[in-house]
């Protein structure tokens, strides 16, 4: 993805529109409902026993999330429920209890028309400050809707619904009890990957519960693994089978769970429609990379492999472990599975992944007679090192890894802030200049994520840095963090490469919002942007650039905001 795909056009909205807007009093019915558009992050309050309605149309079809954050107070969240009624507020058409903690992601596919929303505390005696982000996501494509009934399992006289993997299907759910089926064949050894997210219609299915099938011989359907059950909400990204599959036919069943939760009108009905993600990571071991010659567990040494590869190796023992090289060329889930090679054959082992730089971003851990199994989503394009090592000190002998990769089902928000007692430099009022956000907001894609700059001094001028990388400036020739000690800002560093700058004037509590309206645009997801704030400061002594520095945050937009 092009810089100019996603920080560009950001910056630009976010200097020349203030998405951010407060909550319009009385909105507690229908007909006081306030209006909603695309993007808006709405700061408002729940009094006890209050209930807060918005109005919004949609031109065309858009997959639609109303999702609460919390507060900068010293009890910063607000326990909130969530639902999506049709345009006269009668018909409840979705709803959230807690996608993220305590706060609450209505999230949904809707047809063009006017709809409401309504935010209540989840107990009467709820109350406080709140945020509320409304985003308008494009709708993703069901490729196959669930066959006739009876379509559940072969055994009690049903036929399942034949689906592609990769594809997006659908169903839906008419009796609490009701079950579907879905069925695949498997021609390579795959990892399969399913999740239930916003992409169904309505009413939405409210509770899901997954489950793999194999067909173990003609007609014969055994579970596969555990089954995947999220009492609390539709969604449901957890279901997971042991091992890579081999080539053979599987099913996946999607029901509800048969415990009755929730206290009306929040109740779970346990009907609705649905619509499941599905991915195939296949390890069809296109070619064969070797190990390179010893030591090879460096960055430097490491051999070379392509995701859909097998690669080759042998431990010798002491944990001793071999590095492969790969690269991706956006955000990919990975899975990598060993198993034991030709004798004298390694029975435990372990693998890791690591980014460029050699830091770890996940593990899949053997034991002495196990070995390591991994699926991981990288968030970007970029250089990777899987490596292989024995499980336990004595684990020695050949290894066989398998390896996939495939576009993600979702990549996830992520959410890095320093703190300030580390990495910005006092004012003089005493105070480190303070860059954080609020209870539960987070990055995600179609939102206004809105940050606070507080601890700076009164009426200052606040000037955000925004940029793609915080290891690099000026175009890769500064090493970040950059010291400003020599330009006349002792113990001050500028951690990120600030491509774009903004201006920002403090209040009286030296205190500034920044807006930062992140594009709807999925080819952005994965994108890590860095923040920093220059603070002015004409009263600071010893400091002849008259200016501080905040500390500095890390966000990852994704599609997922939990």
């Amino acid at each position: 993805m092009r810089t100019s795909d996603f920080l560009f056009p950001l910056a630009l909205a976010a200097s020349l529109t203030a998405q951010r807007t407060p909550e319009l009093e009385p909105n507690n019915s229908v007909a006081q409902a306030q209006l909603l558009t695309p993007g808006l992050h709405v700061t408002a309050n729940l009094a006890a026993g209050e209930q807060d309605w918005f109005l919004f149309t949609l031109a065309a079809p858009g997959q639609v999330h109303l999702r609460t954050s919390g507060n900068f107070a010293v009890n910063p969240s607000v326990d909130t429920q969530v639902a999506i009624y049709d345009a006269t507020g009668t018909t409840r058409l979705a709803w959230n209890d807690s996608a993220d903690g305590v706060h609450s992601d209505c999230g949904v596919t809707l047809a063009a028309g006017t709809y409401t929303g309504l935010v209540m505390g989840k107990l009467a005696t709820t109350a406080g400050d709140y945020g509320m982000d409304f985003a308008v996501l494009p709708v993703v494509a069901i490729n196959t809707v669930e066959g006739a009934e009876p379509n559940n399992a072969p055994s009690l006289g049903g036929t399942p619904t034949v689906i592609t993997l990769g594809d997006t299907f659908s169903g839906e759910l008419t009796t609490t009890g009701d079950v579907d089926w879905f069925q695949f064949t498997l021609t390579t050894r795959t990892v399969v990957q399913v999740a239930v997210m916003d992409d169904g219609d309505v009413p939405q299915l409210d509770q899901t519960r997954l489950q793999y099938y194999q067909e173990t011989a003609p007609g014969n359907w055994a579970t596969l693994g555990s089954a995947s059950q999220n009492i609390a909400m539709h969604r449901n990204f957890t279901l997971t089978h042991t091992n890579t599959l081999l080539p053979g036919n599987y099913a996946i069943e999607v029901g509800s769970n048969t415990t009755a939760t929730g206290t009306a009108p929040w109740q779970y009905n346990k009907t609705g429609k649905y619509a499941v993600r599905t991915r195939a990571v296949l390890m069809p071991a296109l070619s064969t990379a070797t190990e390179t010659p010893e030591p090879n567990n460096t960055t430097l040494t490491a051999g070379a492999l392509t995701l859909g590869d097998d690669a080759t190796g042998s431990i010798s023992g002491s944990n001793e472990g071999d590095w492969f090289m790969f690269a991706v060329s956006g955000p990919t889930t990975l899975a990598a599975q060993c198993e034991t090679g030709p004798a004298p054959g390694c029975t435990g082992t372990t693998i890791r992944v690591y980014d460029a730089d050699g830091v770890v971003l996940a593990t899949g851990s053997g034991g002495a007679t196990t070995h390591g199994r991994l699926i991981t989503t990288l968030r970007a394009a970029g250089i990777y090192y899987v490596e292989v090592a024995g499980a336990v000190f004595a684990s020695a002998g050949n290894y066989v890894l398998h390896t996939g990769g495939v576009d993600p089902l979702f990549v996830a928000i992520g959410q890095t802030t320093q703190p300030p007692s580390v990495n910005a430099c006092p004012g003089s009022n005493g105070l480190r200049p303070n860059l954080g956000n609020a209870s539960g907001e987070r990055p995600f894609l179609g939102t206004t994520y809105v940050m606070r700059i507080s601890n700076a001094v009164a009426n200052t001028i606040i000037v955000p840095m925004i940029g793609l990388s915080d290891r690099l400036a000026a175009g890769g020739t500064i090493p970040l963090p950059f010291d400003l000690t020599p330009l006349g800002a002792p113990g001050c560093f500028i951690r990120v490469d600030p491509l774009v700058t903004l201006g920002f004037l403090a209040d009286g509590s030296g205190t500034a919002f920044i807006d930062f309206p992140l594009l709807p645009t999925i080819s952005a997801r994965g994108t890590a942007v860095f923040i920093q704030c220059l603070c002015f400061d004409p009263f600071l002594a010893g400091n002849t650039l008259q200016l501080t520095v905040s500390n500095d945050q890390r966000i990852i937009a994704g599609d997922r905001s939990f």
